[in-house]
């Protein structure tokens, strides 16, 4: 991410086991450190590494939507892309988002004339993931990403399929209507940016149920044309298992078969946290809570414009062909 992205960075990091503590401070002292870690400001999370059953569990339930609310906090800058830390910014993401994504937050509209610092629109930025045989370089214009994504097999894979078909549209951006379930990356303005609902860990949720909260705002989603993040393949899936599938045999064996099943079946959430009713839950817990106060049609695509929703254009399903209207 350092080696592309060229503006101010603010990321947490979790020190699952006490190991981990003596390995992040041996990196961070290298004399060959990356001299952009000057622009990052870090924030450690250590937590209690007592053994018992207990406490070992609430360990390895790892504080996901904690992490990002203490990243948020000390971001320097008025605008805040929030994305997990293993994806890669395309070239030159940092200026395309200054000079086209800020505008388009603050641009006015009957929403932000509401208020002279909250504004309700988000700009998407497209996700992508390499699959796990690409062994090339990264893609660096749309041209290059389009022809991994339409070769065959294809090399890369839209990772969230609901974010829309592109429109016709030559500007650089385009509407998109909000659905259910979906768990996009968006830039925001900082003081709009609502913290990330923290009773969410591990995998399951978490990132929808803030979608969802903006789109009970009445928030309005645009996709930013020519920019994405891009997950590195996956050589392993275990270097990549969740803190608990990792270190806990039992559970783990339950995490991977729940996580395999999601991933054949094409859901959006982790099975096991929905399941498990010692953990807070997506559909079990926040969905009813959330009807409560915004009424049962929360998950409708409130910001979404009266043309879009009616005609049902730019709602659905995206094509993998088309990320960007190529």
């Amino acid at each position: 991410m350092l080696h592309v992205w060229d503006g101010p960075l603010s990321a947490a990091i979790y020190l699952t086991e006490a190991a981990d503590i003596a390995q992040l401070e041996a990196y961070l002292s290298s004399p060959d450190r990356s001299a952009r870690w000057d622009q990052v400001a870090l924030t450690i999370v250590k937590p209690g590494y007592s053994i018992n059953e207990e406490a070992l569990l609430a360990r390895l339930r790892y504080p996901i939507n904690r992490l990002r609310n203490l990243a948020l906090s000390l971001s320097p800058t008025p605008y805040v892309l929030v994305v997990d830390v293993d994806f890669v910014p395309s070239p030159n993401m940092h200026f395309l988002l200054s000079s086209r994504g800020v505008p388009l937050l603050n641009r006015p509209s009957s929403r932000n004339s509401l208020s002279p610092t909250f504004r309700r629109t988000a700009v998407v930025i497209p996700t992508f993931a390499l699959v796990p045989s690409f062994n090339g370089s990264f893609p660096s214009t749309p041209a290059e990403l389009a022809s991994l994504l339409t070769s065959t097999p294809p090399l890369a894979t839209l990772t969230d399929p609901n974010a829309g078909h592109a429109s016709p549209d030559p500007s650089h951006s385009y509407e998109i209507c909000y659905e259910p379930q979906w768990e996009p990356y968006y830039l925001l303005a900082r003081s709009s940016h609502p913290l990330y609902d923290e009773r969410f860990t591990d995998q399951g949720g978490d990132k929808q149920a803030h979608a969802l909260l903006l789109n009970a705002l009445g928030y309005s989603f645009h996709v930013l044309r020519d920019v994405w993040v891009l997950h590195p393949p996956k050589t392993d899936k275990r270097d990549e298992a969740w803190p608990a599938a990792r270190l806990v045999p039992e559970r783990g064996r339950a995490e991977r078969s729940a996580q395999e099943a999601d991933e054949g079946g094409g859901e959006h959430f982790n099975l096991v946290a929905q399941r498990d009713p010692s953990r807070y839950r997506y559909f079990q817990d926040f969905l009813p809570e959330m009807e409560r106060h915004w009424g049962a049609n929360v998950r409708w695509p409130r910001g979404c414009s009266a043309r879009i929703a009616a005609g049902r254009r730019n709602f659905g399903r995206a094509r993998a062909a088309t990320p960007f209207g190529l």
